[in-house]
């Protein structure tokens, strides 16, 4: 299989596609900036780079631009976090191997990835198989509800968590998460702390009342210890700051639903 380097300053986007990637077979190496990625590029002499077009330290054009000057045999693909059609076709016509948006979700990535390659596209990339981290037993058909603002991260963490078997809802903002909750009465529920419309924790604050026995994970930008004692005495189960690493997220999540099956 191919050796692949992804250059995504995003953790959550770099998880996701290096535990899809491996779990096709192929070598992945990452990094988070485009000074890394441009290391990493000339250390391990990849057969696909996977570039961020927004990167700190050296921008995503200015290590695509670098990458060419090293070599045009190795295919780029470009992401970035919203559309700019005028962008697509600049970064084509510069030989890049495509430019997708994260906002489309990663299945476009791997099926891309499959087609540049010239690998045939696996049951768990096309569709949410059962080949991800595995659901505690019994509750393949838990219902859990993703509510974030960034669309990279709710496509990215849907599909992880689909591929463990679970049954995932979105909204892209408290109100609706708040609306869903209640109408949907899920089995557990991620919540992002800053989000327009109505954060999230005053929606902890009136719906962990309403739901005692749904779990609540709170995902937040930061580390602040003070937001996250806060969450957990107004019932938040967990706190995960973002980068999410998502191994332990499906720990925690595995964890929480034990507890309530248990409980019943």
């Amino acid at each position: 299989m191919a050796k692949i380097l992804i250059i995504d300053d995003d953790g959550i986007v770099r998880d996701a596609l290096t535990i899809f990637l491996s779990r096709e077979g192929h070598e992945v190496f990452t990094a988070a900036d485009g000074g890394n990625g441009l290391l990493a590029f000339k250390n391990n002499l990849p057969d696909l780079v996977i570039l961020d077009r927004d990167l700190p330290v050296i921008s995503g054009s200015a290590v695509f631009q670098k990458i060419r000057e090293i070599t045009k045999a190795v295919p780029v693909m470009i992401l970035t976090g919203y559309d700019a059609p005028e962008d697509a076709a600049a970064y084509m016509a510069e030989g890049a191997a495509c430019f997708l948006s994260k906002g489309e979700g990663l299945s476009n990535v791997l099926t891309e990835v499959a087609r540049i390659l010239g690998s045939p596209v696996q049951p768990s990339v096309r569709t949410s198989g059962r080949r991800g981290p595995a659901a505690a037993p019994g509750l393949a058909r838990g219902l859990i509800l993703v509510a974030d603002d960034d669309v990279a991260i709710v496509n990215v963490m849907s599909r992880f968590l689909r591929d463990a078997g679970y049954e995932v809802i979105t909204a892209p903002d408290g109100l609706a998460a708040e609306r869903l909750a209640r109408k949907k009465k899920p089995d557990l529920i991620l919540l992002d702390i800053f989000m327009p419309g109505k954060d999230g924790l005053d929606v902890l604050k009136d719906i962990g009342p309403e739901m005692p026995g749904v779990g609540i994970i709170m995902i937040t930008g930061n580390e602040d210890e003070a937001v996250a004692r806060e969450c957990l005495r107004l019932g938040a189960f967990d706190y995960v700051p973002k980068p999410v690493n998502l191994d332990a997220l499906a720990e925690r999540i595995r964890a929480r639903l034990l507890l309530q099956n248990m409980g019943k």
